[in-house]
């Protein structure tokens, strides 16, 4: 079991060795081969996309109200979301990540940063917000954690908003590929300012399949309105989200969820 603090070790290595390539993984932009604006033009083209998607459903979140972007990183979509809504939060549990969101969104004053360490989210009243986002940050999560998460998503949500996250479902691969993923194999090595030792940073890869999601759910006052395949678990997806007709033949199977929350 990998406890919320080792978790939090583990992502703030990252974010302050690598931290844009922490958040949008593509192998050509390793090394801080990302920079600021096209990192933030891949989060106003990923949350316009979620945006379209809602419409047509025929969803449309409160302008005016609060929203939540979970798992900021560095407040890509955070940022993007400010475009379309008021009140924008972003918390992550990363503080060199908060710093990055803050310092990388000071000119858009609807934008809100909150460090969160912990596996709920006490910070914030029950109903404050009237959309929650969390795109490839639930992966990267125990299941332990992210179904505390899950749960405390709809606590958070008032009656009546839109909850969209995406997680991958399972795996299609050989038993020792998914065995180094679930282990973080593929780790990255680094020697960071304050420390004796070179140490392990791991990006580990988490499912959560379709069928226990639900039944999750049917302990929360939601119901799951749409399920859609994603390319987000792909090499390069740097947040181009496209919704996908067939399953990949390999590779981890990306669902987005969209959930509402009932009640008065």
């Amino acid at each position: 079991m990998t406890s919320l603090k080792k978790l939090q070790r583990n992502w703030e290595g990252l974010a302050r060795m690598d931290p844009l390539w922490a958040i949008c993984v593509d192998p050509k932009r390793r090394g801080n081969q990302w920079n600021r604006e096209d990192l933030l033009t891949a989060g106003r083209t990923e949350i316009r996309r979620v945006m379209e998607y809602l419409r047509s459903l025929g969803l449309v979140p409160d302008a005016g109200g609060a929203v939540l972007d979970f798992g900021c990183g560095a407040g890509r979509l955070t940022r993007a979301l400010a475009d379309y809504f008021g009140e924008c939060w972003g918390v992550d549990i990363s503080p060199a990540m908060i710093a990055l969101a803050k310092e990388f969104n000071q000119d858009r004053a609807a934008c809100h940063f909150q460090l969160n360490e912990k596996d709920d989210l006490s910070g914030f009243t029950g109903g404050k917000f009237g959309f929650i986002y969390s795109s490839i940050v639930l992966q990267h999560i125990p299941r332990i954690y992210a179904e505390r998460y899950l749960c405390e998503f709809i606590r958070v949500l008032r009656p009546g908003g839109v909850l969209v996250f995406q997680i991958p479902e399972r795996e299609i691969a050989s038993i020792i590929t998914k065995l180094k993923h679930r282990i973080g194999l593929r780790g990255v090595f680094s020697r960071l300012p304050g420390m004796k030792t070179v140490a392990p940073f791991h990006m580990q890869m988490f499912c959560f399949p379709e069928s226990e999601i639900r039944e999750l759910f049917k302990t929360q006052p939601v119901y799951l309105r749409d399920v859609k395949l994603t390319n987000s678990c792909t090499g390069g997806f740097n947040g181009n989200l496209q919704f996908l007709d067939l399953e990949p033949q390999a590779g981890f199977i990306s669902k987005q969820y969209c959930v509402i929350k009932t009640g008065l």
